[in-house]
């Protein structure tokens, strides 16, 4: 139960943000939630976000070449599966990470195109460079989330 209801924060997060980052440019045409994921269709595209608190090694084998963003928390086991499997993640242009506290302060998110950062970033730093991103934002649980709701 207590992922269902982490899932719904970080959902509702996420369609706040999406709204706000469209004000000025109004390029979103529909909003469609489901239990996991949100559905953005944009009038030149349409992007599937899925929500997924703790990310595992069976979510690459799901991923397909479309235009694809997880939302995920913002924990240390999180950035180990992103610094782990950054090799297999490259592969695809389309995919984007955020990784997300809703309750940190200043910054509630950090997000990255992994095919995009792997042609400009030096591969003997990246473990540097996605730890500082990392502590941009507080790390958080599942549990830390659920005392906070």
């Amino acid at each position: 139960m207590a992922e269902k209801e982490v899932v719904n924060v970080l959902k509702e997060w996420a369609v706040n943000y999406l709204k706000h980052r469209d004000i000025i440019l109004k390029t979103i045409v529909s909003i469609n939630e489901e239990a996991d994921k949100i559905i953005v269709e944009f009038r030149d595209k349409e992007q599937v976000f899925l929500v997924i608190p703790n990310l595992d090694k069976s979510l690459i084998e799901d991923i397909k070449n479309k235009n694809l963003s997880i939302i995920s928390l913002n924990s240390k086991e999180n950035l180990n599966f992103l610094t782990d499997n950054w090799k297999k993640l490259v592969k695809f242009e389309n995919l984007k990470f955020f990784f997300v506290n809703p309750f940190s302060e200043p910054d509630k998110k950090w997000f990255i195109s992994p095919y995009v950062h792997n042609k400009i970033c030096d591969e003997n730093s990246l473990k540097l460079g996605l730890k500082t991103m990392f502590e941009t934002v507080e790390s958080i649980t599942e549990e830390e989330i659920m005392k906070k709701i």
